[in-house]
C-alpha cells in the first residue's frame, strides 16, 4: 500500500495554494501535516481525496477513490441518531436505491464498537458531546473501510483528555492504513505521529520523523515564532519565556490547576516566581508561561525524571519560600512530593492544606507518610489567601 503524491499544483481563484508539492506514504505511516493557517494543510487533504483537481500533478494511489475516507475540519449538526450518522459512511457501497443492507449495519455498528461508542447508537447525534461526536465522525470515516484516513484537525475545540483519547484512537486503527492528519499542536503530533511534514505558504519544507525535523529552526521558519525543544526522552516544544525579575523568590510546587489562583496571587504582590516540576503544557505551566515565570518541566503526559527532579532541588535551594498546593499526588509527580520534603527539612515550606489529603492521594501509604513528615516541619495554611500572611512570618525570621 502506497500514496505518492507527485508534483502537485493547486490554484483556487488567483492564488496558488500549493506549489509543487511532492509527498510519499505508505502502509502503517501515521503523518502529521504541521503548519499555521492558510498554509495549505486543508488543501493538501482535499486534493488528496478527490475533492480539489490539480493545476498540475498527479495522485498515485493503488486502488480507488472510495478507499481513502476524509473528515473535514466543520461537520452540520443534525438530528440523526449516532448510528445513521455512521452508516452515511457506507454510501459508496449503497445501490441504486440508497438503501442500508445488513452488511452495512454490520460495519456501521463495527466502528462504533471500535471507537467505544456502541452504546450511543440510538443517541441524537445534536445531543452529543463535542468529544463524542468527534468519535461518532471518527467511526463513519472507519464505516467506509478506507485504506486512507484524511483527518483535518479531528482534535479541535476538544479538551485535553479527549484530543489524547481521539488521537490514540486514530492511531490504533490505523496500523493497517495510511493516516494523514493535519493538525497545529506541535507536541500532540510529536506524541503521536511517526512522520511530520512541515507546510508553509503551501510548500512542504521538512518531512521525517519528529526527532529529526522538530527544532528550534524548523519551527521558527514554519511558525514564525521562538521555542526551545527539549530532548528528554521525547522530543516536546516549549515557548521561550521571559525571565522574571522582580522582588523575593517563591517557588510553587503545584500541577493540574491547583497553583493557577496562587501564582496570579502571589504575581500581583510582586514576588519572582518559579514552579515545578509541571508537564509542558500543563494548565499551572500555561498560568506561569503567561505571567513569564521560570519554569522546571518535564515532556507532556511523563513522569518526572531523575534530571528533572535533581533541577527541581536547585532551584528549591535558591528560593527564599516554597509552597507546596493542594495538588494530587499520582505515580507521575510523585518526586514533587519529595522536592516539597526537602524544601520543609530547611525550614522554608508553606504548605496549602484546603482537602484531606487521602482525597488527593493516588499511591497509597508511602505518600501518606511521606506528607505527614512534611506537615510537621512546614506553616500549613488553609486557602491562598493564608499564604501571603505565612510568607511574610517565615521571610522576617
Amino acid at each position: 500500500m502506497n500514496l505518492k503524491v507527485e508534483s502537485i499544483t493547486v490554484k483556487l481563484g488567483s492564488s496558488e495554494i500549493l506549489k509543487n508539492v511532492t509527498i510519499e506514504a505508505k502502509k502503517g505511516d501515521f503523518i502529521a501535516l504541521l503548519g499555521p493557517n492558510g498554509s495549505g494543510k486543508s488543501t493538501l487533504l482535499r486534493t488528496i481525496f478527490g475533492m480539489l483537481k490539480p493545476l498540475k500533478g498527479v495522485v498515485f494511489f493503488d486502488g480507488k477513490q472510495h478507499e481513502m475516507g476524509y473528515l473535514p475540519q466543520e461537520s452540520a449538526e443534525t438530528n440523526l441518531k449516532a448510528i445513521e450518522v455512521v452508516l452515511l459512511g457506507r454510501t459508496p457501497y449503497l445501490g441504486r436505491i440508497k438503501i442500508p443492507k445488513e452488511r452495512d449495519y454490520e460495519v456501521a455498528l463495527k466502528s462504533m464498537k471500535e471507537v467505544g461508542i456502541e452504546n450511543l447508537a440510538n443517541r441524537k447525534f445534536s445531543e452529543l458531546s463535542g468529544g463524542e461526536k468527534q468519535k461518532v465522525l471518527l467511526a463513519r470515516l472507519f464505516a467506509q473501510e478506507p485504506k486512507i484516513l484524511l483527518l483535518d484537525e479531528p482534535t479541535a475545540h476538544l479538551d485535553i483528555s479527549s484530543q489524547l483519547e481521539i488521537m490514540s484512537i486514530i492511531k490504533d486503527l490505523s496500523r493497517e492504513r495510511i493516516a494523514i492528519v493535519a493538525m497545529h499542536d506541535i507536541n500532540l503530533a510529536i506524541s503521536f505521529a511517526n512522520r511530520i511534514f512541515m507546510i508553509r505558504d503551501g510548500k512542504v519544507l521538512y518531512t521525517g520523523a519528529p526527532k529529526e525535523v522538530i527544532t528550534e529552526d524548523s519551527i521558527k521558519e514554519i511558525f514564525g515564532v521562538e521555542v526551545t525543544v527539549r530532548r528528554q526522552g521525547q522530543v516536546y516544544v516549549i515557548p521561550k519565556i521571559r525571565g522574571s525579575k522582580k522582588g523575593r523568590k517563591v517557588h510553587v510546587i503545584c500541577g493540574g490547576g491547583s497553583g493557577r489562583d496562587l501564582i496570579y496571587l502571589l504575581n500581583s504582590q510582586g514576588y519572582s516566581i518559579s514552579a515545578g516540576v509541571l508537564n509542558a503544557l500543563d494548565s499551572d505551566w500555561e498560568t506561569m508561561s503567561e505571567i513569564g515565570g521560570e519554569i522546571v518541566d518535564a515532556p507532556p503526559f511523563s513522569q518526572i525524571s531523575d534530571e528533572a527532579y535533581q533541577r527541581n532541588i536547585e532551584i528549591i535551594k535558591q528560593a527564599d519560600a516554597v509552597v507546596l498546593t493542594n495538588l494530587s499526588i499520582g505515580k507521575g509527580n510523585f518526586k514533587n512530593l519529595l522536592c516539597a520534603k526537602f524544601a520543609s527539612e530547611n525550614g522554608k515550606l508553606i504548605v496549602v492544606d484546603k482537602t484531606e489529603f487521602k482525597e488527593r492521594n493516588f499511591v497509597g501509604e508511602e505518600a501518606n507518610k511521606l506528607y505527614s513528615e512534611i506537615l510537621k516541619k512546614s506553616i500549613v495554611v488553609k486557602s491562598e489567601e493564608e499564604v501571603l500572611d505565612a510568607l511574610r512570618k517565615l521571610l522576617c525570621r
